[in-house]
């Protein structure tokens, strides 16, 4: 039995918030090539290309709202306290695994017509990206 005298355990130590955010941004492009080099699924079902597309605007609504907060809460002083960045930027990585997740329930004989439709969509959001990259760096935490 411990010691009512013993020290309690340590608490972990979660790095300052913008090493977290740098670990997030490493995260997140370890994906990317699961994506690029992952197949859709071959299923019997029949594809509800409603429900597909339904289904994918939530999971992109959802990472754009959780990516919007990152930004927001990153763009003014002070920085959150590393409790508070490694909630947002866990909720980040989930919004983003949940999206890809939606996104392999594409099946491949679906996949060329869906496909054609990304490059806008992507393009879109790089922009948004930059844009928040821009209001990020004005503050030179980076």
């Amino acid at each position: 039995m411990a010691s009512a005298t013993a020290p309690a355990a340590a608490a972990p130590t979660l790095a300052p918030p913008l090493q977290q955010l740098r670990h997030l941004a490493e995260e997140l492009r370890l994906l990317l090539p699961r994506v690029r080099v992952g197949e859709a699924q071959e299923t019997t079902e029949e594809f509800n290309r409603e429900m597909f597309w339904r289904r994918l605007n939530e999971a992109a609504v959802t990472v754009s709202r959780e990516a919007t907060t990152l930004t927001t809460v990153f763009s003014q002083l002070p920085l959150p306290s590393p409790q508070e960045t490694q909630k947002f930027c866990e909720q980040v990585h989930a919004a983003i695994k949940a999206f890809i997740a939606v996104y392999y329930l594409l099946p491949k004989d679906q996949a060329l017509r869906t496909m054609t439709l990304f490059p806008t969509t992507v393009s879109g959001l790089r922009a948004s990206r930059c844009l928040r990259y821009q209001e990020i760096t004005k503050l030179r935490l980076f």
